[in-house]
Parts: structure tokens; sequence; C-alpha cells
């Protein structure tokens, strides 16, 4: 899907429990002797989180999970109630340039509010709609000219790595 043009396909967003807590595939490489892999994850875990997460996970009654599954629903209705989600969707949905701010600053915002809402499941191509259609007229007609033709007509891969180049350029 990342490599048709952008125009190709279109899907429906939902959000997953599994895609709201990811551990790294560094965790399936580990093994210790006589220990499920389920045993093993639920060991890493609490080594990615800090301040309040941590508080929280080392402030649990022991045995009160025990499970990965038990730990991902705990650990995501505790900081990331579907409410919070809903919001952080629709706000990426609704993004809008800011008068005055540059394609740089906008493309970094909106960078910004895709890692607050882990788990969007947005595809690159969703990501690259969304962005494109709320730049004003004028900076859609920079993308345009930086693309050689229409933005829209690149693939979802081609008009991300344009706008990170855009972007790797005006920070340099």
């Amino acid at each position: 899907m990342d490599y048709e043009p952008m125009w190709a396909a279109d899907r429906v967003v939902a959000p997953t429990l599994d895609s709201a807590i990811t551990i790294h595939e560094t965790a399936n490489k580990f093994s210790i002797k006589d220990t499920e892999n389920e045993v093993v994850r639920l060991m890493m875990f609490p080594l990615s989180l800090t301040g309040e997460e941590k508080t929280w996970l080392d402030e649990l009654n022991e045995g009160t999970i025990e499970t990965r599954d038990e730990l991902r629903t705990a650990f995501i209705s505790r900081f990331f109630p579907l409410a919070l989600f809903d919001r952080l969707l629709e706000e990426i949905q609704a993004f809008s340039q800011y008068e005055n701010e540059s394609l740089t600053d906008a493309w970094l915002r909106m960078k910004e509010m895709l890692r607050n809402c882990h788990g969007h499941n947005l595809s690159k191509g969703d990501i690259i709609k969304i962005f494109y259609h709320g730049l004003n007229e004028i900076t859609q007609e920079v993308l345009n000219v930086a693309a050689g033709g229409i933005f829209g007509y690149k693939t979802p891969n081609q008009a991300y790595q344009l706008l990170e180049d855009k972007v790797l350029l005006k920070l340099d």
C-alpha cells in the first residue's frame, strides 16, 4: 500500500489494543532457561518505563498482573484511555497549518501529534493526505513544485521522503 499512489487506496482507521504497547523484537531474541517467552516479555516491560508509569507499575500489588494481555489492558486503561485516544486522533484528522507556519514547522508538528497518539494505525498515505489537505494553498503549491508535479500522485513513501528531505534541508 505504501508503494501505490496515495489516491489509489483508502482504508478505515480503527484503534487496537495491540498497537498501544509494543515490545521490540529484541525481546524475542532473549531467552532464559526454562522460562517462557511471555515471562521474558513481562520482565522486559518495566525497563521501558520512567516517571509516573514506572511508579504505577512499582506500586501494583504483586500477582495482580500475570499475563502480557492483562498488563496491556491495565496500562492502556490507566495511561491511554479511549477518550484521550479519540481526542488525539481527531486532532490529527483535523490538522490545519497555522497562519505564518512554515512547511517545516507544520510537518514537525504533525509528527509530534502522531507520536503523542501511539497506535493511531494511520498509514503513511493517510498521514500524507491529512497533512497535505491541512496545508494552505501556497504551501500545497510549494509541495507540488518540489514534487515536480502533483504531490498527491507520489507514492506515500515518495511523498513522506520528500517532506523529510525538505525538513532536513531547512534544519541544516
